[in-house]
């Protein structure tokens, strides 16, 4: 166990509210990192004159909203948790490219609609595979829901 003697860096130097709960955290008690849940993507993401980049391990709520405006938006769901067999995603751009990367077996259901815009949807769904119901519009936009 690390402690603030057993360094002769660690000293007095090393302070504030969450220094000693740093420097004695047990190694191993996170040791079995499969067990530990994945932490939620946020309910809505937006992005308005930028860019907006979310990939890795999270969870992914029942319902997402993903709105974009003169920008771009990629999310990347290849390694993210499906708690729920059913995810409601509102999609919503203005001049803008939204991006999702699926991972295999999702099955994607479209009801969105599209001016000037381009809108593609391509999956390899599976039966027992989680389902994404998309709604929404894009107007002039570059919208993408695939499977990677």
């Amino acid at each position: 166990m690390l402690t603030t003697t057993s360094h002769p860096s660690f000293g007095a130097e090393r302070s504030g509210p969450y220094a000693r709960d740093m420097l004695s955290r047990d190694p191993d008690a996170d040791a079995d990192y499969g067990l530990v849940s994945a932490p939620p993507l946020p309910p809505s993401i937006t992005c308005l004159f930028g860019s907006v980049k979310h990939g890795g391990r999270f969870s992914v709520p029942v319902q997402l909203q993903l709105k974009a405006a003169f920008g771009e938006l990629k999310l990347d769901l290849r390694e993210a948790l499906f708690p729920d067999k059913h995810i409601y995603v509102v999609a919503e751009s203005l001049c803008a490219a939204v991006e999702v990367l699926l991972p295999e077996g999702v099955t994607v259901v479209d009801h969105g609609t599209s001016l000037f815009a381009s809108h593609k949807v391509s999956q390899s769904g599976e039966e027992h595979g989680p389902v994404i119901y998309l709604d929404g519009w894009s107007v002039c936009s570059d919208v993408k829901f695939i499977s990677a």
